[in-house]
């Protein structure tokens, strides 16, 4: 709901008479209005994550949410190890 929330932020239509560096403002101040949104879903990705891991659950809903939390954070969740770690875990929970 969060990511939903944040896309239609960005996603939504632009006023018409702006000149370009108006729409430049106007976009950044709609990306931090849209901020807020995308580290709450993130905040709930992990906290699946986490609840998973202590756990020791795994099915698609959460491999969803290491999914969702790769392309919102590539650089922590878009790791190769991380992938082979999803992979045993679906494998061995069907």
């Amino acid at each position: 709901m969060f990511e939903k929330f944040r896309t239609a932020l960005l996603e939504s239509e632009r006023p018409q008479n702006l000149t370009p560096q108006q729409l430049e403002q106007y976009n950044f101040l709609l990306e931090e209005q849209a901020y807020p949104f995308e580290e709450k879903a993130i905040a709930a990705y992990e906290s699946n994550v986490h609840r998973a891991q202590q756990l020791g659950l795994y099915d698609s809903w959460i491999k969803q949410s290491y999914d969702d939390l790769a392309r919102l954070m590539p650089a922590r969740y878009r790791k190769r190890e991380l992938d082979e770690i999803i992979r045993r875990e679906m494998a061995s929970n069907p």
